[in-house]
């Protein structure tokens, strides 16, 4: 009967300690899936995205307070390409969508992001390109009824611990050579010491409305690096670490210009262009970490 008794007790142990492990492991399993589930909800992360839509612009932050912001949607054939591109990071909402100017290579992807996506709000530049892309991306809007702002100079706000900035628009300017791109919308976007200015189309007209820049760690080159937006007067009040290009491999327009190039050289920038493809940078508002292949001359 002891032997019986002692067998018995032996045995319930052994099984009280598989249904521990068992536990354990299914536990750890489900944390990790959670984990995986809600990783954007609880990060200390900021990623930003510098996406590879060939001839135009479209970039997406990740908040780490679980937010998303996409800061255009390049040309409307690359529209499907933003969409796939979220989607496979799981994302379900924008929860901030700025357009920062009328132009196609900026607003053309919006059609089929605005099919796809809850839209929190739309920030927008303000000024009438008058094209029927613009045109049917406000009607989409109004019908969806979005909030829609179109925030100018002074204008500030906190996602989180992350601070959006508007830069510009300062005031309208006219009669330039493309009124459109002198009247984009300019934002800087600050996590901690890590901070990203974003250019949009700006050229020199629409910049001495708003000098000296602010500084920041990146700077997203104006107008796709061409010979009227970002030049060494620019790069000196900026003084980024790092420059990123986006622009169409063997595009017609022959983006980045020569000089530019020159002057980010000469700057001794590290600088990425989406042209090499999509650029991933990972920062938890001290350090950086940069995927993808900088740019060697």
């Amino acid at each position: 009967m002891i032997i019986k008794t002692l067998l018995k007790d032996k045995h319930k142990k052994m099984f009280s300690v598989l249904l521990i492990l068992l536990l354990t492991v299914a536990y750890g399993a489900f944390a990790l899936y959670y984990d995986k589930q809600n990783l954007s909800a609880e990060s200390d992360i900021l990623t930003f995205y510098a996406l590879d839509v060939g001839q135009g612009d479209s970039f997406f932050f990740m908040l780490p307070n679980g937010e998303n912001v996409l800061i255009d949607a390049g040309p409307e054939e690359a529209g499907s390409k933003v969409v796939s591109f979220l989607r496979k990071r799981g994302v379900k909402k924008i929860d901030l969508l700025v357009a920062t100017h009328g132009h196609s290579d900026h607003i053309g992807g919006m059609r089929r992001v605005l099919q796809n996506f809850e839209i929190g709000r739309i920030w927008d530049s303000g000024f009438n390109h008058g094209s029927s892309i613009q045109r049917n991306f406000y009607k989409t809007i109004k019908k969806k009824d979005i909030p829609f702002g179109r925030p100018k100079r002074g204008y500030s706000e906190l996602m989180g611990d992350v601070l959006l900035e508007v830069i510009a628009p300062a005031k309208v300017v006219l009669n330039t050579k493309s009124d459109t791109n002198n009247n984009c919308l300019v934002v800087k976007i600050t996590y901690r010491d890590i901070s990203f200015l974003m250019t949009a189309d700006m050229e020199r007209e629409q910049r001495y409305t708003i000098q000296p820049l602010p500084h920041a760690t990146v700077l997203k080159a104006s107008h796709h690096g061409s010979y009227n937006g970002t030049d060494s007067k620019l790069l000196r009040e900026v003084n980024p670490s790092l420059v990123v290009l986006s622009y169409g491999k063997n595009n017609s327009y022959k983006y980045p210009h020569k000089r530019v190039v020159k002057d980010i050289r000469n700057a001794k920038i590290t600088r990425y262009d989406t042209a090499n493809g999509t650029i991933k940078i990972e920062t938890d508002g001290r350090e950086m970490n940069v995927f993808g292949t900088p740019v060697k001359d």
